[in-house]
């Protein structure tokens, strides 16, 4: 479980490092990339003794997420790590007066921890998630110089063009749960898919692989430095397509199968000539990458995984070695034009005598490793049905390769050019370069011992050998000798520039997707300003209701306090004319009385007496009536 963990873990922690502390940077990604290679060791040797390491975890409800390093899983999860370090090592002297540094650190760091995540998953939806941060990081990678115009353009073409084909992802994906109710990733499963299961997953593999008419944001993308290209172009990005094969191969039904081949074997041709026509190195090695991921898809269509796999472990050596050599020629000469690097391999002999190797390789050549991955595809057309179709696409295929391969190497080595200046001593770039270089030459001794691992075994035929070899040398003459025309024609041109059909690109895709955006936009700014006068309506509505219940209270309010004045006024009246006149009264009837007792009490005793007897009289009287 920990070999898993430090698998996938140690580049993104170096990557996380790197964006936090900005220190260091390069050797801290070299160090994520060498703790992943651990990793990615110790699970190889659990494989080669038959353990499947497993790590399953909390993911959506029903559908948890797994990390399964199978036997095949295993197997490129330690060429992923081994590439990646030595293209890393390559970096260091790379990049040193390069800018863009930390983007480019980081970034390439994440991208191995996505590429690792994408290998060992062990279901569809943690694959799902790897293969979109595989995708930014690609992006961000692509873009690492973006104040230049054709950088930031290269990187925007990339994700444009890859996330039209994405949605074939979300669509299978979607489809494989649903026909089997379940999202790991199987072996042996149950349940297959349908043809339409398996063409939206086809559709995704032609964005990812760069097949046919998905192929042309591979070329674009070598306005990236020589690092991104070689680790894009060999066992990580455009490798995630037939990886993705590869583990869907059980699901699909056998009709859906020569779809796949015919794509393949399209792809195959097609960019093949755009590699023998292209006039830049780099451009002609991602044609070339494009033409050699055909092959894979080619022997996937065909029933035969085992010599996809082969050729896509074979492919990821000597294309990050033919990237490398030419990273080295590009940083010595200045440019990867063909025209500005004309003798340079006189003067670079080392790289070119690398380059030559990996190239030879690619080729077809033996003993090199190249040769028995091209004899296994070869063998997997002569042995498929239509052989016609398989094997005829796979031969011009070969032949095609060894041209523009031959043609590169007589451009390096004849004619006549100078570096801009001294060749500088490069020993980090050397010693990544030919570190796979040697994995190129001794190839042979490992390839079928790591595809026999995985499970599977490479098929061989001695008719398929031979026209493979006769192809290659063939091939290898007749670019040597070719040379360009003066005048580039119309035709050269078309091939050159991945077929513009209808203007190319800009007119096929970023153009209907500017109208398209454009009038979304209009239709976004119809419905937004709809919303917001709808809005204004019920807020007006609302603020009226509002005020409604204040206004009743206040009208209700008003009447009372009118009514209690009227009252106040009222009793007010009442006061003034009833109490306050009684009381005037009463106190003008005791005025009288008192001036009549004043009256009567003059002071004299005889008139008090006279009272006094009156007045006994007068209780006497009232005294008999009461007793009567």
């Amino acid at each position: 479980m920990a070999a898993i963990l430090l698998t996938i873990l140690a580049p993104l922690a170096a990557s996380a490092w790197i964006i936090v502390t900005r220190k260091k940077i390069g050797y801290a990604a070299l160090t994520g990339a060498a703790g992943s290679l651990a990793g990615s060791i110790l699970l190889f040797m659990a494989a080669l003794n038959g353990a499947v390491t497993q790590l399953q975890f909390t993911g959506l409800p029903g559908m948890p997420f797994r990390l399964e390093a199978t036997e095949m899983a295993a197997v490129l999860a330690l060429v992923v790590a081994v590439i990646t370090t030595f293209i890393l090592v390559y970096a260091i002297g790379y990049m040193k007066e390069e800018k863009g540094k930390l983007r480019f650190w980081s970034g390439i760091t994440l991208f191995m921890g996505a590429m690792q995540l994408l290998v060992l998953a062990g279901d569809w939806i943690l694959f799902v998630i790897a293969w979109e941060v595989m995708g930014f990081a690609s992006y961000l990678l692509i873009g690492t110089w973006y104040w230049k115009k054709e950088a930031g353009d290269a990187a925007n073409k990339a994700f444009i063009m890859n996330r039209v084909a994405d949605l074939g992802l979300y669509v299978g994906v979607f489809v494989i749960i649903l026909a089997g109710g379940s999202s790991q990733i199987l072996a042996e499963p149950v349940q297959g898919v349908s043809v339409v299961g398996t063409l939206a997953l086809l559709l995704a593999v032609m964005g990812k692989s760069a097949q046919v008419p998905f192929q042309s944001w591979l070329s674009a993308a070598m306005a990236g430095p020589t690092p991104v290209s070689a680790l894009l172009h060999s066992a990580t990005m455009v490798a995630a397509g037939i990886i993705l094969l590869l583990k869907a191969f059980p699901l699909f039904p056998p009709d859906a199968l020569f779809l796949i081949g015919l794509v393949g074997g399209i792809t195959i041709l097609l960019a093949g000539a755009t590699a023998i026509f292209s006039e830049d190195i780099k451009r002609m090695l991602a044609a070339s990458t494009s033409s050699q991921l055909g092959f894979m898809a080619l022997a996937i269509g065909a029933g035969y995984p085992a010599a996809a796999l082969a050729h896509l472990i074979a492919h990821a050596f000597m294309k990050s070695s033919l990237f490398l050599g030419a990273g080295i020629f590009q940083h010595e000469m200045h440019s990867t034009n063909y025209e500005k690097l004309k003798g340079s391999g006189k003067k670079l002999k080392l790289a070119f005598s690398g380059f030559a190797v990996s190239g030879l390789a690619l080729a077809g050549i033996p003993p090199l490793i190249g040769f028995w991955s091209k004899d296994a595809i070869l063998t997997a057309g002569l042995q498929a049905d239509p052989a016609s179709w398989y094997f005829s696409a796979v031969l011009i295929g070969a032949f095609f390769t060894a041209i523009y391969m031959g043609r590169a190497f007589g451009i390096l080595w004849k004619g006549h050019s100078e570096p801009e200046e001294k060749p500088k001593k490069l020993p980090w770039m050397h010693l990544g370069f030919l570190t796979l270089v040697t994995a190129v030459i001794a190839g042979w001794l490992f390839l079928d011992p790591l595809v026999e691992t995985s499970g599977f075994s490479i098929p061989k035929d001695n008719i398929a050998m031979i026209s493979g070899l006769g192809a290659a040398f063939l091939g290898l003459a007749a670019g040597w000798f070719a040379t360009a025309p003066i005048f580039k024609t119309q035709v050269w041109m078309f091939f050159r520039d991945n077929y513009p059909v209808a203007g190319g690109y800009t007119n096929v895709i970023v153009q209907p997707f500017q109208m398209l955006a454009t009038g979304a936009n209009l239709i976004e700014q119809f419905l937004l300003q709809s919303v917001f006068e709808i809005g204004k309506a019920f807020l007006m509505l609302a603020r009226w209701l509002a005020n409604v219940p204040d206004r009743a209270m206040a009208f209700v309010i008003d009447q009372i306090g009118t009514f209690n004045l009227n009252i106040g006024q009222w009793s007010q009246i009442t006061d003034d004319r009833g109490i306050v006149e009684w009381i005037a009264g009463l106190v003008a009837s005791i005025q009288r009385l008192g001036q009549y007792g004043r009256n009567i009490q003059s002071g004299l005793v005889h008139r008090e007496l006279a009272w006094s007897v009156y007045g006994m009289i007068l209780a006497l009287i009232i005294l008999s009536l009461t007793y009567l």
